[in-house]
């Protein structure tokens, strides 16, 4: 019994950093702080009820004790944290994005020693099909509650199948770790301005073509019109991109960042 509440402790607070990291993808995605909270599910049998009519989604670790988080919400949920347009794929696509980049944010985590390090496997950029619901009694599970721009979601379901717990730190274990002394410093440094570059793309002209630059000249660069655009801090490309409009301005969701280690490495930059 002792092993089974252990196991179960270590799994929620998993699961109460995947929805910590949900918030700040979310921000990122939206420009505005949702409120979210979280509740261990103790009995899944209103979920298993309504599990056939939700839209699925996991992802799987990598390795010898690899394992899967599950999500599930109703269209009313996954919609509005897509943040997409009104097309249902488009919509579908984008609250996929979102949960992957979650997923990786807390992969990255584990660089505060919170778990042992993990990696995720390689997920297609879209999803073609939706799994079918899992077994829930397999799974520890959190209700999320989502409060995005006033407006209150229906609850979206989390869970983590058991195997997670061996991601707990035990004694003696070898992990790669962010020193403890960086931390206080880190805190320092949050409120320190970055300036953040969007990169559209390059171009190398001769000296003559650049003479002939006058209105209405046509300089054509190096990207495909499909293609990313890199985010860059200092010089340096921290993730990629595609251009999106945000309230009458330019934006860009983000689709590929580089670790969260890495970007902590940029504070020397500062």
């Amino acid at each position: 019994m002792a092993s089974e509440q252990h196991t179960h402790s270590f799994l929620e607070r998993f699961l109460a950093r995947w929805t910590e990291e949900l918030r700040g993808a979310l921000e990122a995605q939206s420009g505005q702080r949702p409120e979210i909270a979280h509740a261990s599910v103790e009995s899944a049998e209103r979920w298993k009820q309504r599990a056939n009519g939700l839209l699925w989604w996991k992802q799987e670790s990598e390795g010898k004790d690899s394992f899967a988080i599950w999500v599930a919400a109703e269209e009313l949920c996954w919609s509005a944290l897509s943040g997409a347009s009104e097309d249902s794929d488009g919509s579908k696509q984008a609250y996929f994005e979102l949960l992957k980049q979650a997923n990786l944010n807390l992969a990255d985590a584990a660089a505060e020693g919170l778990f042992k390090p993990f990696r995720w496997r390689e997920a297609p950029r879209e999803q073609t099909a939706e799994p079918a619901a899992p077994a829930l009694d397999t799974l520890e599970l959190v209700e999320v509650q989502i409060s995005l721009a006033g407006k209150s979601l229906p609850a979206l379901l989390a869970g983590v199948e058991r195997k997670a717990q061996a991601l707990e730190p035990g004694a003696g274990s070898e992990l790669s770790t962010i020193p403890a002394s960086v931390s206080p410093m880190l805190s320092r440094l949050m409120d320190l301005q970055l300036p953040v570059t969007v990169l559209l793309g390059r171009a190398v002209l001769p000296i003559r073509d650049v003479l002939k630059i006058s209105l209405g000249s046509l300089i054509e660069l190096d990207r495909q019109i499909n293609d990313y655009v890199e985010v860059m801090v200092h010089g340096t490309v921290v993730a990629r991109g595609e251009i999106v409009s945000v309230r009458g301005n330019y934006g860009v969701r983000i689709k590929e960042i580089i670790s969260r280690q890495d970007r902590i490495a940029l504070r020397h930059a500062a």
